[in-house]
């Protein structure tokens, strides 16, 4: 029913209506973010009494064309229908409002470019201090909701129930539910379930095929650590974690409403601690650490080009926060619509639908939230070795023989390359499950695959959920047959518009047709191109290119390459809802380039419930089909749309992004925040997607890229070739480099990946992951962890030549390339005096060409490597090689775990585990498991059983290479030290066989039997004086050796064991005797590596000629390798030595 008003008060309400209707419905919004009250306009406020709403002379309009009785009384107004010429809903009588709404609690009540004149004429409060667009300028007056009381409670040890009861009504939105029942589930210790539903009526919930329930046995009751506590009238509730008293969520929040609960609209707020630091609530291109002032994060997938700071293509309801050094997370299990507001000490949920449930994780550090996180929601699966490696793809590729091509290249320049990809150019009118036989033959395809297979590599195809609506289209036919695509309410597939034209959209929630129908439709791509072809499923939001539904021609293809597309909306039949979400950040309509919401599944569901969770049930329909195609082999999928717990089953990338730096720099908090989100295997385009990169832009690019858990280099056909190898002097080799440090950390990184799929760890992981009681990493994002050993600074600016990195913790670290250690312990945090930063930084060389991305090990570690290949199965053949960097105890300690690479139920596995304690023992502890040996237990394995085992394992079973970074040679080594009282310092070191050498009338002798050590006094550190600098250069049996003499002096001479004594500048010094400089002991055998001293001569080398045990001195960066080892890798050793 229209509200009657005058003719004037009409003519301008009905252009301001529509005005609202074709501007997005949008208010600009405010960034002051306290309690605000403002005197409006000519306005009254609601007392309920006859007197202010009696009489038709007078009134005030306040409400507008169509206005309802329950939107005019959620204006606090009159609402009298009326013959007469005057408006139905109007102000009351000499009444001021006011307004004391909080930012978070606005509703808005005007549009997009909305003024003051007519926000007071729809009767409403108006503030336009500041220029923020989380909150509007224009919002409606309202009252305090009462909330609910709580009654009939239930206790038990594992948790309270009780129906909560409406205490008056408040109809923000809708109509209120008046009957509630909460449910408090004490799941585990650390893990705590709210969950509050319609009592009377069942509500959408997220189903269990898309996201299984979580198992409330708790493990030890009466051991929670944490309490909870709620008030009875109005009903708000407290999680306390137990060990330090946090309140960790308290929904009795200031100026807020306690809950709202109506048909299409739910509200919850939070109190924070001021300035939070909160974490996750995606996706979203954006800083890691969310604005604590201003966020209006909104969840709706969406197919936008990677705009900042607005939904995109997933959707994850669940946060981190850091309080006092401890974590704590919140995950709302709620698929449909919703904004999740940050203002100054709240954060507010605003859902269009659902219920509420909460899961809330104690923690208490970041790792503990994430692995409580993920055992709710799902691990992540365990990606195929391959799929670790480089990828190389691109949209555009003229045919097959562009591709050939690139491949070829790649071999040729000695580019690592495991994938290689094909965009959408290779179907048949870009429709799935074909081949364009011109561009793209079927044979040439399969052609490429094989030959891939014969190098250990493997292909990806992009496929596209939308099926061609083409009679005689097998897809289309069969799709049609079986019923498996989603429906309009009148029972038709509901017609939507990408690349092929017109399309149907598979109804992935019908998991027995949709299901074996998809099943059906890959395997016809292992069928004719072989086991090595894996799907990539892109557009998946669903992306449509029309809004809701189409009803255009549909004999046409989307013209290849057409980036923007005319599109229409007829019959979307869009849902009438009251809240506007942000989406698109102006509030856009739901069905923008999307599915309608009022389409539904064969199960009943409607869209707009399960809208956000299209591109999860796509991932799991091909996970499972994949694994029904080829049981026992881990699936590799690439999806767009993602939901909680889709990295279970698929990989993701943050999608279109740009060939700019600052898509460099949210590449890194996109993979953080994906960490967070349980979908580790996540990467950016290397060098952009969209737009046209530079050759200094693409190998910064490369060098981040490198590292990233999903690493590949894609973009658009109106973009140039990015490949490396198109800059030859620049890009090639400094991505050469990149690629080669990436696959030397394979063994590592696929320790990395095995961890995660066991407890959700991520791979990449902000530096408060590791230094949680350091707060000045909570806002660092332009760094990160890669696992929890090695730290990575990387370039994110053009034309920079360093970059200032933070070193967090305390502690040891080393440079990665050099090994040198570039910040020691240090006991503060505190800035030296004429410093402005704290000295916990440091610059470190990155320029362009010639250095690597600056990379840092913690001391403490030990890091497993190998020698790089051109691709994953040849680098896992490569014998493992271990860099150990000590702590300031001289410890370290890492594992290594060791499986087939392929395989879901592995045959067999290792996991191994190396320890160094105080800088004299390396020991190694292999566990194995098997089903054919009894708990995988070694002294139960005969050798048939271990050959058997390593040929399974496919992968280097040999430790040769040792290399420790931290040794103190001043009390390590067997060094002598002596001064001669000019501040010089003499040193000895062992060079090469003996000789005999004469200098300046001093005879030095030498046995010369082969095997014995030269050693030689030099002088160091000599202050500068007048003919006491010279070079020397001798002969030492055939090798040119180099000595550089700072002083006058002599030199003391030995025999094997014994050193005599000479003048130096008239002091008589007396040396003592020489010591071993290296003995192994391994497993008990000792093997002597030579005798002698040493110190001060970078290189210095010998070998043992028994075993071939070689070892390495570099005093420059204190470090010591041994080499020829040949140690076992799935047996436990360990290793002694001595430097007596």
């Amino acid at each position: 029913m229209l509200s009657r008003r005058n003719t004037s008060s009409v003519l301008v309400l009905l252009v301001a209506t529509a005005l609202a209707s074709t501007s997005n419905s949008h208010s600009r919004a405010s960034s002051v973010f306290s309690q605000i009250v403002i005197k409006e306009a000519p306005s009254g406020n609601a007392t309920g009494d006859a007197d202010v709403c009696s009489g038709l002379l007078g009134r005030q309009e306040c409400g507008f064309v169509g206005i309802t009785k329950d939107g005019c009384i959620q204006r606090q107004c009159c609402w009298s229908p009326s013959k007469a010429p005057v408006p139905w809903c109007f102000k009351k009588k000499d009444v001021d409002y006011v307004s004391t709404t909080e930012i978070a609690a606005r509703r808005d009540c005007g549009y997009m470019g909305i003024n003051a004149q007519e926000c007071y004429y729809r009767g409403c409060c108006w503030d336009s201090t500041a220029n923020n667009l989380n909150a509007p300028f224009c919002f409606l007056k309202q009252h305090a909701c009462k909330g609910y009381g709580v009654k009939n409670v239930q206790e038990s040890a594992h948790g309270i129930t009780f129906d909560l009861e409406l205490l008056g009504a408040c109809v923000r939105f809708g109509e209120d539910v008046t009957l509630l029942t909460a449910i408090i589930d004490f799941e585990t210790e650390s893990r705590i379930r709210i969950k509050i539903v319609d009592k009377n009526s069942n509500r959408y919930e997220i189903p269990k095929e898309a996201l299984p329930t979580t198992d409330s046995t708790i493990r030890h009751v009466g051991k929670r650590g944490y309490t909870f506590k709620y008030n009875k009238s109005p009903f708000t509730f407290s999680i306390i974690r137990s060990h330090d008293g946090e309140v960790i969520f308290d929904s009795s929040v200031a100026n807020m409403d306690n809950l709202i609960f109506e048909s299409d609209y739910l509200e919850i707020s939070t109190t924070l601690p001021e300035d939070a630091n909160i974490y996750g609530l995606g996706e979203v291109v954006a800083s890691f650490r969310r604005d604590p002032n201003g966020t209006r994060q909104t969840m709706w997938n969406r197919d936008a080009a990677t705009p900042v700071n607005q939904n995109v293509y997933g959707s994850h309801p669940f946060h981190l926060e850091m309080r006092n050094g401890n974590a704590h997370g919140v995950f709302l299990r709620n698929s449909n619509g919703m904004d999740v507001i940050l203002t100054p000490k709240k954060l507010t949920y605003k859902a269009i639908g659902g219920v509420l449930d909460f899961t809330v994780f104690m923690g208490p550090t970041p790792i503990d939230v994430i692995n409580q996180y993920t055992e709710v929601i799902g691990r992540p699966h365990m990606p195929p070795a391959w799929a670790m490696g480089f990828h190389q793809s691109r949209y555009g590729y003229g045919n097959i023989e562009d591709v050939n091509q690139v491949v070829s290249r790649y071999r040729q320049e000695n580019l690592p390359l495991d994938g290689v990809w094909i965009d959408i150019d290779y179907m048949d009118s870009f429709k799935d499950f074909t081949y364009d036989e011109t561009r793209f033959p079927k044979a040439k395809v399969r052609a490429l695959a094989q030959d891939l297979q014969s190098n250990n590599q493997s292909m990806v195809l992009i496929i596209d959920p939308g099926i061609p609506i083409a009679p005689g289209y097998e897809p289309y036919d069969i799709g049609m047959r079986d019923d498996v695509f989603i429906k309009t309410l009148t029972g038709r597939p509901i017609e939507g518009r990408v690349w092929p034209g017109q399309t149907y959209f598979p109804d992935f929630f019908n998991t027995n047709e949709t299901w074996r129908y998809w099943q059906d439709q890959l395997a016809k791509i292992r069928h004719d191109l072989g086991d090595n072809v894996y799907p990539w499923i892109d557009m998946n939001e669903p992306s449509n290119f029309c809004n809701g539904s189409c009803t255009k021609d549909n004999s046409t293809a989307i013209e290849r390459g057409v980036k923007s597309l005319e599109r229409d909306g007829a019959a979307g039949l869009p849902l009438a809802l009251k809240y506007l979400i942000n989406n698109g950040g102006c509030q856009a309509p739901l069905d923008e380039k999307t599915i309608a919401g009022n389409a539904v599944h064969k199960n009943g569901l409607r869209l707009m419930d399960t809208h956000n969770l299209y591109g999860h049930m796509e991932a799991a329909a091909t996970h499972h089909a994949l694994l029904q195609i080829k049981p026992n082999k881990r699936p590799f999928i690439l999806t767009r749309a993602s939901f909680a717990g889709t990295g279970a089953f698929a990989a993701h990338w943050t999608g279109d992004n740009w060939s700019q730096w600052d898509h460099l720099y949210y590449s890194i908090p996109g993979i953080l925040s994906f960490g967070l989100f349980g979908i580790p295997f996540t990467g950016s385009d290397i060098c952009g997607f969209l737009g046209n990169v530079t050759d200094e832009l693409c190998l910064r690019w490369h060098q981040l890229g490198a590292l990233a858990p999903f690493s590949r280099n894609h973009n658009d056909i109106h973009a140039t070739d990015q490949e490396p190898f198109v800059w030859p002097d620049t890009v090639l080799p400094a991505t050469r480099q990149a690629l080669r440090i990436r696959y030397s950390l394979l063994p590592y990184y696929y320790t990395l990946f095995e961890r995660a799929h066991r407890t959700g760890q991520p791979l990449w992981q902000p530096l408060f992951f590791k230094f949680s009681q350091d707060s000045a990493t909570l806002d660092i994002d332009k760094q990160f962890l890669l696992g929890d050993s090695i730290m990575v600074s990387p370039v994110l600016s053009q034309g920079q030549i360093q970059v200032e990195a933070y070193f967090p913790g305390h502690e040891r670290w080393f440079d990665f390339t050099t090994h040198e250690c570039v910040m020691d312990r240090d006991p503060s945090n505190s800035t030296k005096p004429g410093e402005e930063r704290p000295h916990r930084y440091r610059f470190l060389k990155a320029k362009a060409g010639e250095d690597p991305v600056p990379m840092s090990i913690l001391g403490g570690s030990i890091v497993p490597i190998q020698n790089p290949q051109l691709n994953v199965a040849a680098t896992r053949s490569q014998p493992v090689s271990l860099i150990i960097a000590l702590d300031e105890k001289g410890g370290a300690h890492g594992e290594m775990y060791v499986d087939d690479g392929e395989s879901v139920q592995n045959q067999y596995e290792a996991r191994v585990t190396f320890k160094l304690t105080a800088g004299e023992q390396l020991v190694s502890h292999v566990i194995l498991k098997s089903p054919s040996i009894s708990g995988g237990d070694l002294n139960n394995m005969t050798a048939t059983q271990m050959q058997d085992f390593k040929d399974k394992i496919n992968h280097g079973d040999k430790v040769e290479k040792v290399t420790i970074l931290g040794l103190n040679f001043a009390s390590f080594t067997a060094e002598r030290k002596v001064e001669d009282g000019t501040g010089s310092r003499l040193d000895m070191y062992a060079q090469g066989e003996g000789s005999r050498i004469q200098e300046k009338g001093l005879t030095v002798q030498k046995h010369t039997k082969k095997g014995d050590i030269m050693a030689f006094w030099r002088l160091l550190a000599v202050p500068e004086r007048d003919g006491m600098d010279d070079t020397i250069t001798e002969n030492i049996s055939s090798k040119q050796f180099e000595h550089r003499s700072r002083g006058q002096g002599r030199f003391a001479t030995t025999t094997k064991s014994t050193i005599t004594t000479t003048d130096i500048r008239g002091k008589k010094v007396v040396a003592g005797t020489a010591a071993t400089l290296l003995e192994l002991n391994i497993n008990g055998i000792v093997i002597p590596l030579g005798d002698g001293l040493n110190g001060g001569l970078n290189g210095i080398q010998g070998q043992d000629p028994v075993t071939g045990c070689s070892w390495e001195v570099n005093q420059g960066v204190n470090s010591l390798t041994l080499t020829g080892l040949k140690l076992d890798l799935f047996v436990g050793w360990y290793i002694n030595w001595k430097m007596a």
